[in-house]
């Protein structure tokens, strides 16, 4: 069963799960009108795993089919955070050279950076023994 266009926007599918004679799980999601996709995760587990996972699940008031898709879109938010972490990081870096560039900072070399860095904790430590 999956969601038709017509379908009531508050009406959500579940995680549809199907098992063949060969032991191939079979994921197909559907989503709410607003994001109508059909998404397919095909993986090969021994029958023991699958039964123990199950079982995990189940003690968990979840199926097998719940735990899958919340590890996945688990995985989709780590992937997403590094992502914006890697955009915010590359527009810092750009910002830095182009200030350079333009004239409104100079560059220091790391032998310049330690000593800078050295006194300013010197600083900090003789304001503490005061």
């Amino acid at each position: 069963m999956f969601l038709s266009q017509g379908a009531p926007a508050t009406e959500l599918m579940r995680l549809l799960v199907a098992v063949n004679l060969t032991g191939v799980l079979t994921f197909v999601r559907t989503f709410h009108k607003e994001f109508i996709m059909d998404t397919r995760i095909q993986f090969r587990v021994d029958e023991e795993t699958k039964r123990l996972a199950q079982i995990m699940a189940e003690s968990q008031g979840r199926t097998l089919s719940d735990a899958c898709r919340e590890l996945t879109e688990e995985l989709a938010e780590q992937q997403r955070k590094i992502i914006t972490h890697d955009q915010w990081l590359t527009e810092e870096v750009n910002a830095a050279f182009s200030k350079l560039e333009s004239g409104q900072s100079k560059f220091v070399s790391h032998e310049e950076a330690n000593l800078d860095m050295e006194a300013r904790k010197m600083k900090i430590r003789n304001k503490a023994k005061k």
